[in-house]
């Protein structure tokens, strides 16, 4: 493995393109090496047709000043899949993409990980980790901070951080979106911005007819209620997730005019900590979470 390419992280290109540029801007630097996948037919998983504008690509060329950045475009739609299962496996194929070796991290275009160098640094000082992945397959979770809605004044941000996300592994061989389900799991206290339903309503609509979880529960009747969400009311929501109980406790507010201003003051009242190695918190994998983002 080359000590260049111990940083990997891939990308999923679709219908929200538009918030990768943020996410870029955020890991770019202490990436080793970025895979943005994306359909080569211009179909969602849900085999609707979406169509990526070719500035998005020449953009993104644009910032890619250390030649780190490659596109992989395939058929990642298939006739008669579920978009869960198409979506895990667009993930396992820019896995292979990615190549062998190297932590391997894969985000969605709207996640966020600021002072990412902190993570970085964590998992290049544990590069000891990742001999005999087969053997030996670590996987890392992190916090999602989950932004559920925004005004003009700010975002609704599900409080406290109690979802968790799984993000990196030294295994990629996923069965179920992010996770592996093989090996142990390690919770790391670093926290992963995500725009999630922080979005105008055409985007959300957009969203739930065409990602993984389309199927997952009535994301209509959640649609309504969470049009209903503004300043008078939403501190009446309390436990809300859709499918799991305790992970979306309460809705508090944060004040930032766009998502730039709120990562930066996020930051301030958030910084993120030293990430520190203690085996004795692994695990082995039980359960799959199914993040709704």
């Amino acid at each position: 493995m080359s000590k260049k390419n111990i940083i990997k992280v891939g990308y999923l290109l679709s219908y929200d393109y538009c918030y990768i540029f943020t996410s870029l801007k955020h890991i770019y630097e202490h990436a080793d090496r970025i895979v943005i996948s994306y359909d080569a037919n211009n179909k969602t998983w849900a085999g609707n047709d979406i169509h990526i504008p070719e500035s998005v690509f020449s953009d993104i060329k644009k910032l890619d000043t250390q030649n780190k950045i490659i596109f992989y475009k395939d058929t990642f739609f298939i006739e008669g899949m579920q978009p869960m299962e198409l979506e895990t496996r667009q993930r396992n194929m820019m896995a292979e993409k990615m190549g062998a070796g190297g932590w391997h991290i894969q985000m969605d275009g709207d996640e966020y990980a600021y002072d990412f160098g902190v993570l970085a640094g964590f998992l290049k000082g544990n590069k000891f980790l990742l001999k005999n992945p087969a053997k030996n397959p670590f996987n890392f979770q992190v916090n999602f901070v989950t932004l559920f809605k925004h005004n003009a004044e700010g975002f609704f941000v599900i409080t406290p951080f109690d979802e968790k996300c799984m993000l990196i592994t030294n295994n990629p061989q996923y069965e179920y979106a992010r996770n592996t389900n093989k090996g142990r799991i390690l919770p790391l206290d670093f926290y992963l911005i995500h725009q999630s339903w922080a979005r105008e309503e055409s985007e959300i609509s957009e969203k739930i007819n065409n990602w993984g979880h389309k199927n997952d529960f009535d994301t209509s009747t959640f649609l309504n209620s969470w049009k209903t969400v503004n300043a008078d009311n939403y501190k009446i929501f309390i436990d809300f997730h859709p499918l799991y109980k305790g992970i979306w406790k309460e809705l508090s507010f944060f004040p930032a005019k766009n998502i730039d201003e709120f990562i930066l003051s996020f930051s301030k009242k958030y910084p993120q900590q030293k990430l520190n190695l203690n085996l004795s918190f692994t695990k082995k994998i039980k359960m799959r979470i199914k993040s709704l983002f």
